[in-house]
């Protein structure tokens, strides 16, 4: 478990470079949105999401660096869609990662504006660096459909309007696996198309990242239960109307089916990366035992 959270350590500190070079300083003209870009950015967060482009890119062989806009292209975007999932007319928090949230620091327009400035930022910031033109559209393709081809956005609309009724099982595994899941199986797309893995190897992957995605998503409703607010650093018990899985399945039924997504998370890197995999092995249990 040290090795691991050391090797996190090194991937982190990698992105947060990344991220810092490609914001917008806030001395720069309009500095109220600049500092806001900042403030989200910055607030703290795993880094699970480009943690995980790095690893697998590396894990394929690559060196993990060429990756970098790409990680930083899906921080900025997992960064955006929080500031507008957190905005009063979708989740309404106040709080994220133990800090208030933007919109309550800078006001709900510049809230707003600073999901758009990143969404925006993030496109730019994925064709940058030298990989291969082809790649760059394909891993550009890749990061679109996570956001609104089946995915987070869809996730997000069907979890508003899972408000409205009785949620079931296929409500929560919508939800799930587009609003949470998607971006995460991406983050493990994007590492391995970046590092030149085979059609084969970048499927697999793909089955990874969307079980590893779904299992971090239930976690998430477990903690949301049974979770210390101050440790997870947000608003807890809140969505118990909404397709949480404890809700569905109960608490045992969702820890249940997060062990059987990990395991077979899991059995896949061994498949297909065997030792090389051990770094991807070990997020599949952190996000297991995560208490944050």
């Amino acid at each position: 478990m040290e090795r691991f959270k050391e090797e996190w350590e090194r991937y982190r500190g990698i992105v947060e470079e990344g991220l810092d070079v490609f914001l917008p300083h806030e001395d720069e003209y309009p500095q109220s949105l600049y500092r806001a870009m900042r403030y989200a950015v910055f607030s703290g967060g795993k880094r699970l999401r480009p943690v995980l482009t790095l690893a697998v890119a590396e894990a394929f062989g690559s060196d993990p660096k060429l990756l970098l806009p790409q990680a930083v292209a899906i921080e900025l975007i997992h960064t955006f869609t929080l500031v507008h999932d957190d905005l009063p007319d979708i989740d309404n928090d106040d709080y994220r990662r133990g800090k208030p949230t933007v919109h309550k620091v800078f006001g709900n327009a510049i809230a707003i504006l600073t999901g758009d400035a990143l969404f925006a930022l993030a496109h730019k910031v994925a064709i940058a660096g030298s990989l291969p033109d082809g790649t760059k559209l394909r891993i550009l393709r890749e990061i679109n459909d996570a956001l609104c081809h089946r995915g987070v956005i869809e996730g997000q609309v069907a979890d508003i309007e899972s408000l409205q009724k009785e949620p079931d099982y296929e409500d929560m595994l919508f939800i799930h696996t587009h609003k949470t899941g998607k971006l995460i199986e991406a983050s493990t797309v994007v590492g391995a198309i970046g590092a030149g893995a085979s059609e084969e190897e970048v499927a697999s992957i793909r089955e990874y990242g969307r079980k590893v995605g779904l299992a971090f998503q239930i976690m998430d409703d477990i903690l949301d239960a049974v979770g210390d607010e101050k440790e997870v650093g947000k608003r807890l018990r809140k969505d118990f109307n909404r397709a949480s899985a404890v809700r569905i399945l109960g608490l045992d039924g969702a820890r249940r089916k997060m062990d059987e997504l990990v395991d077979g998370a899991i059995a896949v890197v061994d498949r297909v990366l065997g030792r090389r995999g051990w770094f991807l092995k070990e997020m599949a249990n952190f996000i297991r035992e995560r208490t944050y």
